[in-house]
């Protein structure tokens, strides 16, 4: 699903206009950029955790070459799905 089928989806089940819809979904999403930037962790109750760290630089390889080339430290993100989602997905 993209962000424009998400907002599709609220206005068909409510009665919000497509600016507002977008502006509240733009909201949170930058509410939850900001967690992880500020406190590197979003817990969002009965969905999930948004959590960021950072990943250790490494020694790869070029697949086209073999060549070892060195890929540096950066940070990344990453989503634990709550047990209650889980179970709604498992049980689909």
């Amino acid at each position: 699903m993209t962000k424009s089928e998400l907002i599709r989806r609220i206005h068909d089940e409510s009665n919000y206009n497509f600016s507002n819809i977008e502006e509240i979904v733009d909201l949170f999403l930058n509410n939850v950029i900001n967690g992880l930037k500020e406190d590197g962790k979003v817990v969002i109750s009965g969905f999930g955790t948004f959590e960021r760290f950072y990943q250790e630089g490494y020694i790869g390889v070029n697949p086209s070459t073999g060549e070892q080339i060195k890929v540096e430290g950066c940070y990344k993100t990453r989503f634990n799905i709550s047990k209650k989602v889980n179970g709604e997905l498992k049980n689909k």
